[in-house]
């Protein structure tokens, strides 16, 4: 059954069985499959789910809590992959042949909880925005043509004075917070503080495109820190990327 699974997505399947184990289940459930895949940052999966902005933290707390009232059973390292996974499994199949793919993809794993819709990590999903017909129009639109494989990012690296850090330090955490609710491009905002040398800061930014960065730019969260920064900030170092989806 598994053997059109890239490598990607037979991770998801081992980080499944893993989760299922932690959570003492006897068997390899939906809500399983769901933490595998947002355990597997670099499939198809990962950057729909960027799109859609789902908090993996929150889904995963959500899961964990649900779990907490049931009891737990010893589990082998063989754990049965249950009915409604495999079900999910057998619609991700359908998926791909559908779109005329000939390998399973962490993508097609996502189409294929969706499609069984009765199921825990459907019902989660679709509360994050993320219906059958959503995700088949991100996938065509990750999928159409290799300008849109690209993600435009900026790694930015900065020393700042000691005695304005903490004053940096919020208008930073400020812009990262703001820029991942309302800028529409930005797909991630990491921030980093170097730990043996506090004044030093690396900023991650991910967006779907250079005109996103830009427009992120223009906007008053990150006004209002490039104001901070300006008197703030005594070395600095950006580098701009094309970030790619690989498989």
């Amino acid at each position: 059954m598994f053997e059109r699974y890239t490598e990607r997505a037979r991770r998801v399947l081992f980080f499944a069985r893993y989760e299922a184990s932690q959570l003492g289940s006897p068997t390899i459930e939906t809500e399983h499959l769901l933490l595998g895949l947002l355990r597997e940052h670099r499939g198809l999966a990962s950057r729909i789910f960027d799109r859609a902005r789902l908090d993996a933290m929150a889904v995963h707390v959500e899961i964990y809590d649900a779990a907490a009232d049931r009891p737990r059973v010893a589990t082998s390292a063989e754990i049965p992959i249950g009915p409604q996974a495999m079900a999910a499994l057998e619609h991700a199949a359908e998926e791909a042949t559908s779109l005329g793919h000939a390998h399973i993809g962490t993508e097609h794993l996502l189409l294929g909880l969706l499609r069984h819709s009765e199921s825990t990590a459907a019902a989660i999903l679709t509360r994050w925005g993320l219906t059958l017909e959503a995700v088949h129009a991100s996938i065509a639109a990750l999928r159409t043509g290799p300008k849109s494989l690209d993600r435009h990012i900026v790694l930015v690296q900065v020393s700042v004075r000691p005695e304005l850090q903490r004053e940096f330090e919020s208008a930073l955490l400020h812009n990262a917070r703001e820029s991942m609710r309302h800028d529409p491009g930005c797909l991630r905002f990491d921030v980093s503080q170097d730990k043996e040398e506090p004044t030093r800061w690396v900023l991650y930014e991910v967006y779907d495109s250079p005109e996103a960065h830009a427009a992120h730019r223009l906007s008053p969260h990150f006004l209002a820190y490039d104001e901070v920064a300006a008197r703030a900030v005594v070395e600095k170092r950006v580098s701009k990327c094309a970030g790619r989806h690989i498989g």
